[in-house]
């Protein structure tokens, strides 16, 4: 029987869970499943600031976007690219997935502000050929 003492309880480790370092977003089972985003798009800028480690509140500084836009276009990047991503402290990383050691090819893609601010609208991700 739920008790109001047991949804605080839970509620509570929710909350602690949340901060917690973990794994959000698992990576693909095998490297062949990764499809990089194009080189110049915001894409492969945010790509490239997983694999860099970046701060949320980092990204939003850079490309002018709330928190919440600037997660759900990581969880974005990372389902589509066949990536992961995990929280240590306030960082962000890149996983990669099983087989691969290195599979942004870039030491860093550059977007200027401006760019990354009208694209803010949808990130596109088209598949390498």
């Amino acid at each position: 029987k739920m008790t109001l003492d047991l949804a605080k309880q839970r509620r509570l480790r929710a909350l602690n869970d949340k901060s917690a370092d973990r794994v959000m977003v698992k990576p693909a089972a095998h490297h062949s499943q990764v499809v990089l985003p194009d080189t110049g798009t915001v894409a492969a800028y945010l790509f490239d600031a997983l694999a860099r480690g970046c701060g949320v509140e980092e990204l939003e500084a850079e490309t002018g976007w709330s928190k919440s836009t600037v997660i759900v276009n990581l969880y974005k990047i990372a389902k589509k690219t066949g990536v992961g991503i995990r929280r240590r402290g306030d960082q962000m990383h890149l996983l990669l997935p099983e087989g691969a050691s290195r599979v942004f090819p870039n030491a860093k893609v550059v977007a200027s502000s401006s760019t990354v601010r009208s694209m803010a609208a949808e990130v596109v991700i088209t598949p390498a050929s």
